[in-house]
């Protein structure tokens, strides 16, 4: 009898995986539009663990040689980003460098208090699983109705 509970202690092991957890792996989806003179390069890096987003990085080029219309662009882009000066682990930069304007968001939502961000905005709500996670299948279908290709990497 003990050596059944030993044998079928060891089968658990083996089907669970040793209780290692799953490696986060990394989605990126990307985008170039041109148009009216404006070229735009995006780019989201997903990092997640199954079906939970625990983090995404994104990087946003507007490409123009009028600089009054990258300072619009950096003046809307800024006026949205404040939204969440105040919450922790929702951190972007935007600037000006010659031609181009780079907005950067690094959102960590392992460490995000959700409640707070769903009370700024209230769409992420739609991004959510079960779990009150970010999730996966959710983040990609978004990021693919808005034109953008994503891959696993």
């Amino acid at each position: 009898m003990k050596k059944s509970f030993i044998i079928l202690g060891i089968l658990l092991l083996l089907v669970t995986g040793c209780g290692q957890t799953q490696a986060e792996e990394k989605m990126v989806c990307t985008r170039t539009v041109n148009m009216n003179n404006i070229e735009m390069d995006l780019r989201y890096e997903v990092y997640y663990e199954g079906d939970n987003v625990n983090k995404v990085q994104s990087t946003e080029k507007v490409i123009s040689d009028d600089e009054a219309t990258l300072q619009t662009y950096q003046d809307q882009v800024e006026s949205i980003y404040s939204n969440f000066d105040n919450v922790e682990h929702y951190n972007y930069e935007v600037s000006i460098e010659g031609d181009t304007l780079t907005s950067t968001t690094d959102i960590d939502y392992t460490k995000i208090d959700m409640d707070q961000l769903l009370e700024i905005d209230s769409s992420v709500e739609q991004l959510l699983n079960d779990n009150g996670k970010i999730d996966l299948d959710n983040i990609t279908k978004v990021y693919e109705q808005a034109g953008a290709t994503c891959s696993k990497e």
